[in-house]
């Protein structure tokens, strides 16, 4: 049978309809390509491109697009920014706004128009408010004025600042006073009245306005800022000399903090409470309590805290001063606190707090550095005070000379030998300057010229602060110059719950030679004041003076475990270990003592002591060429004179 012809392979159909797959089908093969299909992957190759140009067109659009929209939104965010600024600004501002007074015509002829008058009555203002600051910060008042005092000038036309004070006046915390001045069978009479509702209506005669403008901006300001007027009147009958007169303002000062401290609003109840705590014709004791009332609304306020510590030491309750200076302290670490300050008193109370606790512990070299910053941060009533406290730190550092020196520069005890303010006891800078230096005929005349020129002038506290502050000075000095009687005699008449005053006791019985008495005030002095090193150093002093150097280093040792930085115990620790010839350990001490008292000149005499008896002569020399250029006393002068001059 014959063979049929081999069938011609045919090419295999196409996957695809889709022509540009068609074509790379067929490229993929290796053979070429026809023309159609060429021409189909040329023309969506160029279709490609074409695309990509147009995407890429498409991004950097929409990039254009993102960058405008970014822009609109920013602007947006900053108007709406801007704006809620300005509302927040506006309803944030305080102050006192007067708008002018209606004035009849025939006043406003003589010059008296609705401006004038207002501006006379901002300026009485403007005087109260200047003299009536104190430690209460704005924001808790009711009425703020911090803001000033200002009279309203009309609207021009609309503008920004209009509408500013439209928004002010609408969201604000202003006050706003108006009232009219007219004519009576009198002379003339004017109201003020006030946004709250406050109405305030004075007269008097037609030749004096600027008198009539003082009593109806006190009224005014009685009703309206009943603290701070409390605080005028204060500070007014300071000025004045003691009598009637002076006790009418306190006396009227008083009742309006009386009706403070029973308000229904907490605030003012624990600013009325301190406001009667620091009048100067309260006992120590009544201040307290009154500043517990003013704690159970607040516990953690820091002036009621500091002003409770300031109080307690007038009493000589010095431990517990201790407690309550750590407590304001630690409140005023913390800036919520420290906002229920006013701004001078957020500079002062915390410095004055620092070098409180720095001086119970003995510190005095932090206490200066404190006081000095003080002396360039503190400017509100306590600049005063700091200055005080500055002279007593550098007395306790046994510079007297310069203590005396800068007191008498800024002229602060002119004609006296007292200092005393408010929250600080009676101090008597003469007397102290020389005790550090054992004048004691000089300490004692400065005390008892005090007691018997400048005590009968005190105050109220003041006089009862002299019990704790000068009668213990007085009745040592006494006892230094021989007069143990007196001394003994005025010791009793002294609170036995003042830490001072038993110190005191206990140094007056070991100078008239009973000991059994002086041991017991010892006791009840340390245990008064367990975490002070005052009593402690004392008692060592005692028991080196008996002989009994090993128990004096013992308590010298408890001092300066509660006062560290204290200079003293370390000086009597180096002088008790030269009486048991170790010369090399005392020097140690008085290198310690040196790092916290720099200029102490009896303690240069007694390191100079101890490099020469080891026998290294010319660093002795330079330690009494130094004490002899810092304070010293007589007899220690001398003795610096005859080393000098023996190794001439």
């Amino acid at each position: 049978m014959a063979k049929r012809p081999r069938a011609t392979a045919r090419a295999s159909a196409p996957t695809t309809p889709d022509p540009v797959e068609i074509a790379m089908e067929i490229a993929a093969t290796g053979k070429t390509p026809a023309e159609a299909a060429m021409a189909v992957l040329h023309a969506n190759a160029a279709l490609l491109t074409h695309q990509g140009v147009l995407a890429r067109n498409e991004i950097f659009r929409n990039r254009i697009r993102s960058i405008r929209d970014i822009a609109i939104a920013a602007m947006v965010v900053a108007l709406v920014v801007a704006v809620g600024a300005v509302v927040w600004s506006a309803s944030r501002t305080t102050g006192l706004v007067i708008q002018p007074f209606s004035v009849p015509p025939e006043l406003v002829e003589d010059g008296l128009d609705g401006r004038a008058v207002a501006a006379l009555f901002q300026d009485e203002l403007v005087r109260l408010d200047a003299v009536s600051q104190s430690a209460r910060p704005p924001a808790s008042f009711r009425n703020d004025w911090s803001e000033g005092i200002t009279v309203e000038v009309e609207a021009g036309g609309l503008s920004l600042t209009d509408t500013y004070r439209a928004l002010v006046r609408l969201l604000g915390k202003e006050s706003y006073v108006d009232g009219g001045l007219s004519r009576t069978t009198r002379g003339l009479e004017l109201v003020i009245r006030t946004s709250d509702g406050t109405a305030v209506t004075v007269q008097g005669p037609a030749d004096r306005p600027a008198d009539l403008m003082r009593q109806a901006a006190e009224r005014f300001y009685e009703e309206t800022q009943p603290y701070r007027y409390a605080i005028y009147l204060q500070n007014s009958a300071i000025s004045l000399a003691a009598g009637p007169e002076q006790q009418a303002l306190l006396d009227r000062r008083r009742a309006i903090l009386k009706t403070l401290s029973s308000s229904p609003t907490e605030i003012e109840r624990l600013w009325g409470n301190n406001g009667l705590a620091v009048s100067t014709s309260v006992l120590p004791q009544d201040s307290i309590s009154f500043l517990q009332v003013g704690l159970k609304i607040d516990a953690e306020h820091p002036l009621l805290l500091f002003n409770l510590a300031s109080f307690r030491l007038l009493l000589g309750h010095d431990e517990a001063v201790l407690f309550e200076a750590q407590r304001a302290a630690e409140s005023l670490s913390k800036p919520r606190n420290r906002a229920k300050l006013s701004a001078g008193r957020q500079v002062s109370i915390p410095l004055r707090a620092q070098a409180r606790l720095a001086e119970l512990r003995g510190d005095w070299s932090e206490a200066l550095r404190v006081r000095t910053k003080g002396g360039s941060e503190i400017t509100d009533q306590f600049w005063e005070d700091n200055v005080r406290d500055l002279v007593s730190t550098l007395i306790a550092l046994h510079q007297p000379s310069e203590a005396s020196a800068l007191s008498h520069s800024l002229n602060l005890y002119p004609g006296t030998n007292i200092y005393w303010m408010n929250l600080t006891p009676p101090f008597a800078p003469l007397a102290e300057a020389a005790a550090s230096l054992d004048q004691w005929p000089q300490a004692l005349a400065a005390l008892e010229a005090f007691e018997s020129e400048v005590a009968p002038t005190l105050p109220l506290r003041a006089s009862a602060a002299r019990a704790t502050f000068i009668w213990p000075r007085l009745a040592y000095a006494r006892a230094r110059t021989g007069d143990l009687a007196g001394a003994q005699a005025l010791i009793a008449a002294t609170p036995l719950d003042c830490y001072l005053c038993v110190r005191e006791r206990a140094r007056i019985a070991e100078l008239a030679g009973d000991r059994a008495a002086a041991d017991r005030w010892s006791a009840e002095a340390r245990r008064q004041g367990p975490s002070l090193p005052f009593a402690f150093a004392e008692r060592g002093q005692m028991l080196m003076a008996r002989g009994d150097t090993a128990g004096a280093i013992d308590f010298y040792e408890q001092a300066i475990e509660r006062g560290p930085r204290w200079a003293d115990p370390q000086k009597y620790w180096g002088d008790a270990l030269m009486a048991q010839g170790d010369e090399a350990g005392a020097i140690r001490k008085y290198r310690a003592a040196a790092d916290r008292a720099p200029r102490w000149g009896a303690l240069h005499l007694a390191w100079g002591r101890a490099l020469e008896a080891q026998g290294r002569r010319d660093q002795a020399r330079e330690k009494y060429e130094q004490a002899f250029r810092m304070d010293l006393s007589a007899t220690d002068r001398a003795e610096v004179v005859r080393r000098l001059g023996a190794r001439t």
